[in-house]
């Protein structure tokens, strides 16, 4: 199988708290974005079969399926992944994983760009890596890993770019006084995450897989709400 023809070519980024579905066949690429509000494993199926429809396909027309393995939230990501295994298995279709922050930085950075991604984690921790742009893919400078906030300040290059949100930078302690070169952008595109898995596929350079590890990097942390 490769990475061309009239197959189906589908991405599940579902690390944030607004996943994102991308569908692909031939030259036309649909992406949706689910409502945030919403579960994540009630929605992402019939998003993906009503994407499939509108470009003409049916399920057993699936060739590869990408999944965003983070990091980022962990019931989004364990959803994704096992949706991914799942469709996979019954149709299948190539299952390929790639990191999320991979994809925000493909969406963001020009060719040739280095720039930094920090995300609130909560609890007083945040997601930190840095990644340059080459060409159609990316390349990692320094591979995800969690912060405390007090560390945040020591590890932003003020020449780079910073790809960061407002809770972000609150949680960093950089909300008053942002790099010059920030770009709010953390959440990673569906469409972004579907060009860099399949063009690592087509460059033999990400095997297929048979199930997913997603980057959780922190434990999960049970809550109870008040009643």
């Amino acid at each position: 199988m490769n990475a061309g023809g009239d197959g189906l070519f589908v991405a599940l980024e579902t690390s944030s708290r607004s996943p994102q579905i991308a569908v692909r066949r031939g030259a036309t690429t649909l992406c949706r974005s689910l409502e945030s509000a919403r579960a994540h494993a009630s929605d992402l199926v019939p998003t993906l079969a009503r994407l499939v429809e509108e470009l003409g396909g049916r399920p057993t027309d699936l060739a590869a399926i990408v999944v965003g393995l983070g990091p980022g939230s962990y019931t989004g990501l364990r959803v994704g992944a096992a949706t991914g295994i799942g469709l996979a298995r019954g149709s299948g279709a190539v299952l390929l994983g790639v990191p999320s922050l991979e994809a925000l930085a493909l969406g963001a950075l020009q060719p040739g760009e280095v720039g930094q991604v920090l995300l609130d984690a909560r609890s007083g921790e945040l997601y930190f890596a840095s990644y340059r742009r080459a060409g159609d893919s990316v390349e990692v400078v320094e591979a995800p890993c969690v912060l405390r906030a007090a560390e945040v300040p020591t590890r932003i290059d003020r020449g780079l770019k910073l790809l960061a949100e407002d809770d972000a930078l609150r949680a960093g302690g950089l909300f008053d006084a942002p790099p010059p070169s920030l770009e709010r952008s953390t959440r990673p595109r569906a469409d972004a995450l579907l060009e860099l898995g399949l063009a690592r596929w087509r460059a033999g350079t990400l095997q297929p897989a048979t199930t997913l590890e997603p980057l959780y990097l922190r434990g999960f942390a049970a809550s109870s709400r008040r009643r």
